[in-house]
C-alpha cells in the first residue's frame, strides 16, 4: 500500500509569470507570488501541463453552470 504523501498548503498571492514553448515540447515554468517572503517557481513537463488545462477547462465548465447568462 502506497504511502500518503503530505500536502503543503500556502496562500497564492499573484502569479508572477507564466512560459510555455511553442512547440510544447519544453517545460513549461510557472512563477507565484506567495504569502510571506518565498515565491514558488514551478516547472511542468509538457505532459504535466497538458493535464493541468484539462483539468482547469474542465472546472471551467462546471464553474460556468452556476453562473448567470447576462
Amino acid at each position: 500500500m502506497a504511502s500518503k504523501k503530505q500536502a503543503v498548503r500556502v496562500a497564492v498571492l499573484d502569479v508572477r509569470q507564466i512560459t510555455v514553448s511553442g512547440d510544447g515540447l519544453v517545460e513549461a515554468e510557472i512563477g507565484l507570488e506567495l504569502e510571506g517572503s518565498t515565491n514558488l517557481d514551478l516547472r511542468l513537463a509538457p505532459v504535466v501541463l497538458a493535464k493541468l488545462e484539462a483539468m482547469l477547462a474542465k472546472a471551467s465548465v462546471e464553474q460556468a453552470k452556476h453562473q448567470p447568462v447576462h
